[in-house]
């Protein structure tokens, strides 16, 4: 669940991301980030204790606004999970929309996870909320008939969020080539097309 800050805290966060898009995790200072937040120096040590995990909560937050909107749809629609697969499609796109500036900020949490323990263990910890829900979704899937047996929810699930991840990265590099709604609708139609060979075998 997104949580709820305290305001001097999110101009903080949403001020670290801008800086973080423009500047990079090396480059961005203290001064930079409290100056487009607004506040003085002493904030950044206040609320966070140090830039550094200021930057660290930072990426948490834009990992988890940008995920939320597809965990909150997969745990949702109860007794259909085929309207709850949908509704997860429509809240990853509109969800991939809206964070496209911030693609470049999940992709300097992920390569910070391996330098830093605060966003390794948080990142994880959202990254697995969510492939739990989404291999939740696939099992029913599975077993209300909707897709062939073969189908495996838990790596079934790691391969979406690992697409998922591809599409942030390249969409990134070339944002004109990379569309949210054709890209999701080949994930809605590789699981229906399952069924339809599964069920020939």
């Amino acid at each position: 669940m997104i949580e709820h800050l305290d305001p001097t805290r999110r101009r903080l966060l949403d001020a670290t991301l801008d800086v973080l898009r423009t500047h990079g995790v090396a480059r961005a200072t203290s001064r930079q980030i409290a100056s487009a937040a607004g506040v003085n120096l002493q904030a950044i040590t206040y609320h966070f204790g140090s830039k550094d995990e200021l930057v660290a909560q930072a990426l948490v937050h834009a990992v988890r606004t940008w995920i939320e909107p597809a965990r909150t749809a997969l745990t949702g629609v109860a007794d259909d999970p085929l309207g709850r697969l949908f509704a997860t499609v429509l809240a990853l796109q509109e969800a991939l929309e809206q964070a496209r500036e911030h693609f470049p900020a999940y992709i300097e949490a992920l390569a910070t996870a391996s330098r830093n323990e605060t966003v390794r263990d948080q990142v994880v910890g959202l990254l697995a909320e969510l492939r739990a829900a989404l291999a939740a979704s696939i099992r029913e899937l599975r077993e209300s008939g909707y897709i062939a047996e073969w189908v495996d929810p838990e790596p079934m699930a790691s391969l979406i969020i690992a697409a998922g991840d591809g599409f942030v990265l390249h969409s990134t590099l070339d944002p004109d080539s990379y569309a949210p709604a054709s890209t999701l609708n080949q994930v809605i139609q590789l699981l229906l097309a399952a069924r339809r060979s599964g069920a020939s075998d």
